[in-house]
């Protein structure tokens, strides 16, 4: 047998490389006068060295949150103004929303997304009014709305 020399695992003597930690070298087997074998004792790594310990009076820098700029506020209008403008008022609130949702696109924006999803709703929500309205007063035909075969 003989015995690693990175970790000190016994190993059969067949083996070419340590079968714990791959190594390839290995301590060397000492004969006894009886003809037993005694191996040198193995070479174990030194332990780490301990960590120092945390310093306590450190303080903690967190990065300051940017206040929200006009930019931001416009997005943010545009996108609940959308909202708002399906359910009610819709024929004020849609400009109102495409137009803010514009300029806090084009502006410095963290929420260029929000800025696109409320024009998006504005766009397809003074569509749908607009169909509607021409609808109910009769100024388009059924047959576009029921469909040209009904």
């Amino acid at each position: 047998m003989k015995y690693c020399k990175n970790c000190g695992t016994e190993n059969s003597d067949e083996n070419q490389f340590c079968f714990n930690c791959r190594c390839a070298e290995f301590n060397p087997v000492k004969e006894t006068f009886a003809g037993s074998q005694q191996n040198a004792a193995p070479i174990m790594p030194p332990p780490p060295a301990p960590l120092p310990p945390y310093p306590q009076n450190i303080p903690i820098v967190q990065k300051k949150k940017k206040p929200l700029g006009i930019f931001d506020l416009l997005a943010i209008l545009g996108f609940v103004a959308a909202i708002v403008g399906m359910f009610s008022t819709s024929i004020i609130l849609h400009p109102i929303s495409a137009v803010a949702s514009i300029i806090g696109f084009i502006g410095e924006t963290r929420f260029k997304g929000l800025a696109i999803a409320g024009f998006v709703m504005a766009i397809v929500g003074g569509i749908v009014y607009t169909v509607l309205s021409l609808y109910q007063n009769n100024i388009i035909p059924q047959w576009i709305t029921n469909g040209a075969f009904h």
